[in-house]
């Protein structure tokens, strides 16, 4: 019994490293492919929307490239229009930045709001959010 067990675990244990023998490694020219294509969304300058939850509030952020280091940012709240005061408008830059870091800056840069460009429009707000 004890050996059956033993025979029948090598069988397994050798049928899975034939397995894995099988498959081709991957090289150093397909890591970077792989890594193109996770490239950050709206590096081609084409509108961008993720939804994000803040405070337990959704908003729809759409962004854009705009320049090499700048994204124009659009951010609503789908079903009601946002406020135009001034503490709506940190919220939305708290929004803005944090969207545009994680989706659209590289690595190792922060996103900042350009000074002079949020603003507020019909319910919506529009600002440019710069990558450095």
């Amino acid at each position: 019994m004890i050996m059956r067990k033993r025979i029948l675990a090598t069988t397994v244990l050798v049928a899975l490293l034939a397995a894995c023998a099988q498959q081709p490694p991957i090289t150093e020219k397909e890591v970077g492919k792989q890594a193109s294509r996770a490239v950050k969304p709206a590096a081609s300058g084409a509108w961008h929307s993720e939804p994000v939850i803040y405070n337990g509030r959704r908003y729809a952020v759409a962004f854009r490239r705009a320049g090499p280091h700048e994204r124009l940012v659009r951010i609503s709240a789908p079903g009601r229009k946002l406020g135009a005061t001034k503490g709506d408008g940190r919220v939305v830059a708290q929004i803005a930045t944090s969207a545009v870091h994680h989706f659209s800056c590289r690595d190792s840069q922060k996103a900042r709001v350009k000074p002079g460009s949020l603003r507020p429009q019909g319910g919506t707000w529009k600002l440019v959010v710069i990558c450095r």
